[in-house]
């Protein structure tokens, strides 16, 4: 049986216009670890460039219009989960294109251990108009909260299935 985790949706499903920019926050407070799914439809063959891919962690919920603005309104990227066109000192991996023909899924795993409460996905896909979803899951509890479904008047599962 896997571990118990607990979803939060980031953004739900939504198609993005040209150059457009989404940002997702959780909540990581009381967990030892959060895998985040981008779910990203396929991109125009000839505008499959992703502008910006990245994560930060802050101690309070902020609003960043941009990377950029990040480190501006106390956010920190974490490097190794900063796309650019190449791996650097401050990026962690090279930026990756969508397919024109298949789905993208962009998985990011990080140890919060020694991490901000709070962190958020930024992404940015270039030229193009595209759909995309984010969910947020969050495992090693550091308490047994409640893992279930939630009210429909809450961000979260509506339905567990185990087998």
């Amino acid at each position: 049986m896997n571990p118990e985790f607990k979803t939060v949706p980031l953004f739900e499903g939504l198609t993005m216009t040209s150059a457009g920019t989404v940002i997702g926050v959780v909540d990581t407070a009381g967990f030892d670890f959060l895998a985040i799914d981008l779910v990203a439809g396929t991109g125009a063959a000839a505008q499959t460039a992703v502008a910006a891919l990245a994560l930060a962690d802050n101690d309070t919920v902020t609003a960043p219009s941009s990377i950029t603005a990040y480190t501006t309104v106390g956010n920190t990227p974490i490097t190794q989960f900063v796309a650019a066109a190449a791996a650097s000192t401050s990026a962690g991996f090279v930026l990756p294109a969508l397919s024109s023909s298949k789905q993208n899924v962009y998985r990011f795993n990080v140890d919060l251990r020694g991490r901000k409460r709070f962190v958020a996905l930024y992404f940015s896909p270039t030229l193009q108009t595209v759909g995309v979803s984010a969910n947020a899951l969050l495992f090693k509890a550091h308490t047994d909260p409640a893992m279930g479904t939630v009210a429909t008047s809450a961000d979260g599962a509506r339905s567990v299935v185990s087998g």
